[in-house]
């Protein structure tokens, strides 16, 4: 008898808790934070549904887990972009920018993922280990700044501005356009109003 098409193949051999990975991505992918439990994982990748525990405690620990490989899959391709990319820190906020945006807009499912405040609950925890990189990233570049706030306060201000315009577009809020004046893209003209306001202030 042949498998009905469309069936996943079942998990057979070699990492079992990358294939649990694997099939909890592919959930997410299809139908959110919500699709993924413990269940639903050992099913899509074809094993016991006491499986999972042998690596997973429970579905708060698998969750984190997958936001520690996404917040990697994301940490890999903004380092691909910051190498490519001019020296000059505007390039390489826009390059860090430009990478989350798009990032997001290809996978809503796993961005909405990462900031689940569950992935940070535990001390030290591997998503927040992982996030961190990001984090650090925006602070090597924002350090040079001379102003009379914290060099913290300036990479959440950054942060801050590029999740919101993330969060909105992914809510439908907000649709992609362009700055009526530069002509810059809608998410590169708001980072060039954080730098700009970086170190001066109008007040």
């Amino acid at each position: 008898m042949r498998p009905k098409k469309g069936a996943r193949k079942a998990y057979h051999h070699g990492d079992l808790a990358q294939a649990l990975l694997d099939a909890a991505e592919r959930l997410l992918d299809e139908g959110g934070v919500g699709a993924v439990t413990v269940r639903a994982v050992a099913r899509e990748a074809g094993v016991a549904h006491s499986a999972p525990a042998n690596h997973f405690k429970d579905r708060a620990a698998l969750l984190a887990a997958l936001a520690t490989r996404i917040f990697q899959e994301l940490t890999t391709e903004v380092v691909t972009a910051l190498g490519i990319s001019s020296s000059s820190p505007r390039a390489r906020l826009h390059a860090i920018a430009d990478v989350i945006v798009q990032y997001a807009l290809r996978h809503p499912h796993r961005y909405r993922l990462l900031w689940r405040g569950e992935n940070f609950a535990a001390d030290k925890s591997s998503a927040e280990i992982a996030g961190t990189v990001l984090y650090d990233a925006v602070k090597e570049i924002l350090g040079g700044a001379g102003t009379e706030t914290s060099i913290d306060s300036q990479v959440i201000a950054a942060w801050s501005l590029i999740h919101g315009y993330v969060s909105l577009r992914l809510e439908g809020t907000l649709v992609d356009g362009s700055d009526e004046v530069s002509g810059k893209s809608r998410a590169a003209a708001i980072v060039d109003v954080l730098i700009d306001g970086v170190g001066r202030s109008r007040c």
